[in-house]
């Protein structure tokens, strides 16, 4: 029998393991070397390139010192229809400008501009996607990032890119370290730590949104196995963006002007939230465009030719990437209507995951969670645009912190790896099943029947029981049927293949959170309870495994500074 240093390529060493470089996974690796711990940070890219960051898309919802908490915390409360976790909301109205303010000094120093300031150095704001009575800065994504990475190298974290996490394995009962394969040699490293922080991003099933067909829900699926429980899953989430090309800074584009039209002409979000109409949450948006498709008032349009000069050079400089796809195929977004389609988003931005405390401790010992990873607790369903950005850094920030302290006091693998070993052997066998089996099923194919599966809209946005057990059926035949079978010639594709496990994984996840909750509210629209009911559903959708599969079931929770309607309505 090989022993652990012959199935493995490397083995590293470190008290705090980070695992994703995007904004949550760089302020957890800041937080951690504040306090003095040795950090290793591990992507499946480039740290600061790679995930949703880099897309921001120009928006970050952030309470200045001079603004009113209470007014924010109720409009932030009321339009997550309440699902919010209170706590997390207060926290993050608390201690959100001064993460805010410290990356964009940090981004000073470093000669990059973070956050778009006007003449006399004030942050620029403006009302965007959701907003009522709040704002919504605008946050330069790229600049960001940049500045980001300079700080986590700046900090002394070790980094090491391009290695995909697979597996974490316990010791005692916690969480000890990880199991990687690189993406382009296929060499396994294994990493022993006192403490995992993951923050890699949720699951996007390779949909049609920009930047993000490397995130895959792979930290979501790894922390189900090792036991943590997971939550909001029923709310997987979905953006908009151009039929023709994924582009992304909607809530930026509607800010500036830019309006939602249907087949005929009208503006007609004003139909599904009449106070801010094509400014809507992205939950009646999605939920809004399929109903007037579904009623024969097809395609959506979205009309940016009302955009005046200023905001169309604003939104050129804060949106590159989508305007130079714009210009190669030779179109002009402010002369003409585009047409536009609801894009499934799955777990990612606020779509579900890793249920956290305010530690940013999950349920297994050990293990901590940041950013879209998570839950994503102060959102509700999904209350103001750019709230998941400011949850990213104050999030990210808590994890780093917490984990370093807990890494201090954490019982250490015993010389010799002991009862590890044979969990580790198993791990790298499953790790190179797909490069022994043959040539069968491909990754794309798979990824082909999964969308094909949940995307179409009246399983993605207007649901009932029927189509989503169907649903579900089909999913559960390709996670036992043919996921299995899936097979690699060589490093690339070995990396798609533990891609779609985890896809298949999180799409079942997601359907039977959905089915579970039985009234609409949020991204959930069921025909066959077409009520928000405050007083049977007030709850969260919790999802955790156990010997028979995924176990799904509700919990009520706190609701210390705001109390909701204890009523049924319409879903507002």
């Amino acid at each position: 029998m090989k022993t652990v240093e012959n199935l493995v390529n490397h083995i590293l060493e470190t008290e705090v393991l980070v695992i994703g470089g995007g904004s949550a996974g760089c302020y957890a690796a800041i937080g951690a070397s504040l306090r003095g711990v040795k950090v290793l940070m591990v992507d499946k890219g480039k740290v600061g390139y790679s995930g949703c960051s880099p897309f921001a898309a120009g928006a970050i919802n952030v309470c200045l010192p001079e603004d009113n908490h209470e007014d924010w915390f109720e409009e932030i409360v009321t339009r997550g229809e309440y699902l919010n976790d209170q706590t997390w909301v207060k926290i993050q109205l608390d201690e959100g400008w001064q993460r805010v303010n410290e990356i964009r000094e940090w981004g000073k120093k470093y000669g990059q501009k973070v956050l778009e300031e006007d003449a006399n150095g004030r942050i620029v704001r403006r009302k965007a996607r959701g907003n009522i009575n709040t704002l919504t800065a605008i946050i330069h994504a790229r600049p960001m990032m940049d500045t980001l990475r300079k700080k986590v190298i700046e900090s002394g974290v070790q980094l090491l890119e391009r290695i995909m996490v697979t597996h974490l394995f316990k010791y005692q009962g916690q969480i000890v370290g990880a199991l990687g394969l690189h993406c382009r040699t296929a060499e396994i490293y294994l990493i022993k730590a006192r403490s995992v922080v993951l923050a890699a991003g949720g699951c996007g099933f390779k949909s049609l949104f920009i930047g993000h067909n490397n995130l895959t829900g792979e930290a979501q699926y790894m922390a189900y196995r090792a036991g943590a429980t997971l939550r909001n899953l029923d709310q997987a989430m979905s953006n908009s963006t151009s039929r023709d090309a994924d582009i992304h800074g909607l809530s930026l584009m509607v800010g500036s002007g830019g309006r939602f039209l249907n087949g005929q002409g009208e503006e007609f979000m004003f139909r599904y939230d009449p106070k801010v109409g094509s400014r809507a949450r992205l939950t009646k948006l999605v939920i809004g465009m399929a109903k007037e498709v579904e009623a024969g008032r097809g395609p959506i349009y979205l009309d940016l030719t009302k955009v005046g000069p200023d905001d169309q050079q604003m939104l050129r400089k804060v949106l590159p990437e989508g305007f130079r796809a714009f210009e190669r195929m030779g179109v002009d977004p402010f002369g003409q209507a585009l047409e536009w389609v609801p894009a499934f988003e799955g777990t990612l931005v606020h779509g579900g995951g890793i249920h956290i405390d305010t530690n940013c401790a999950s349920n297994v010992p050990g293990l901590f969670s940041a950013g879209d990873t998570t839950c994503t607790p102060e959102h509700g369903t999904w209350s103001l645009t750019g709230l998941n950005l400011t949850f990213c850094f104050v999030s990210g920030y808590q994890a780093g912190l917490a984990s370093a302290e807990y890494s201090k006091k954490a019982v250490p693998i015993p010389p010799g790896w002991g009862e590890l070993e044979s969990q580790i052997t198993e791990n790298v066998a499953e790790l190179l099943a797909p490069l022994r089996r043959p040539l069968n099923i491909t990754s794309d194919q798979i990824v082909y029947h999964i969308l094909a599966v949940l995307i179409p809209y009246r399983v993605a946005y207007l649901r009932n029981e029927t189509r989503l057990c169907d649903a579900l059926n089909k999913i559960i035949t390709l996670n036992r049927e043919e996921i299995p079978q899936v097979s690699a010639r060589d490093p690339h594709e070995l990396v798609k293949a533990f891609e779609v496990r985890s896809m298949g994984a999180i799409a079942e996840m997601i359907l039977r959170s959905v089915l579970f909750r039985q009234e609409s509210r949020g991204f959930v629209y069921r025909e066959d309870y077409p009520l928000t009911d405050n007083v049977n559903w007030l709850k969260w959708v919790m999802l955790g495994r156990n010997e028979q599969g995924i176990r799904v079931w509700s919990e009520s929770f706190p609701t210390p500074y705001f109390d909701p309607p204890r009523e049924k309505y319409i879903p507002r």
